[in-house]
């Protein structure tokens, strides 16, 4: 296992990035500044927080694709489940900064962060499947997205959007949860071939 927490880079990669999360998570929460919306000719409020997963999905990408070839090459070493528990790992850490900073501060925006997190991460894992060069950018992409398309007229994020809706909606934390689980089933199924 020593091994394979080299290659993977976790200590040097991952660690800090979670640490940069929780952070924002920690700093930022309830900050927004205005950014122009493209369908309503006017403004959304950006919650800085929102870009608080990128980090995270960021270098866990870069841990997954961190690769020994000939360590990994042997059928003794379980390294589908160690690459699973880090994905569940990462996601449950994210999980818990955001109900902690939630309960701390009573924010819903922190609360919402996990949810988020989890989301963005199964969106990442799913396109890594058919782009592997471009998972990195998705969820930019999508963060940056909401903001600029998903909003009606009224500032209201419409239900496609899931980064921006309340910690309490079913729908978004429905969503959530099925992309991640279908992110983490993609992942193991498309592994790269040794």
């Amino acid at each position: 296992m020593i091994w394979w927490f080299k290659a993977r880079r976790v200590w040097t990669v991952l660690v800090p990035c979670l640490a940069v999360f929780a952070a924002v998570v920690a700093g930022f929460n309830g900050v927004a500044v205005e950014f122009p919306s493209l369908l309503v000719g006017g403004s959304n409020d950006f919650l800085v927080m929102l870009l608080a997963p990128v980090p995270v999905t960021s270098g866990l990408l870069l841990s997954l694709t961190s690769r020994l070839e000939e360590g990994e090459a042997a059928a003794w070493r379980p390294v589908f489940r160690y690459d699973t528990l880090l994905v569940l790992a990462t996601g449950a850490f994210a999980t818990v900064v955001g109900c902690v900073a939630g309960q701390a501060s009573g924010s819903d925006d922190a609360w919402s962060t996990g949810r988020n997190t989890l989301f963005l991460t199964g969106l990442m894992l799913l396109v890594q499947t058919v782009a592997p060069q471009g998972a990195v950018a998705v969820p930019v992409g999508w963060i940056f997205m909401v903001v600029l398309i998903g909003f009606d007229r009224f500032h209201h994020p419409y239900p496609w959007t899931i980064l921006p809706q309340p910690s309490t909606d079913p729908l978004a934390f429905t969503a959530a949860l099925v992309t991640f689980a279908a992110g983490l089933v993609a992942h193991a199924r498309h592994r790269p071939r040794m």
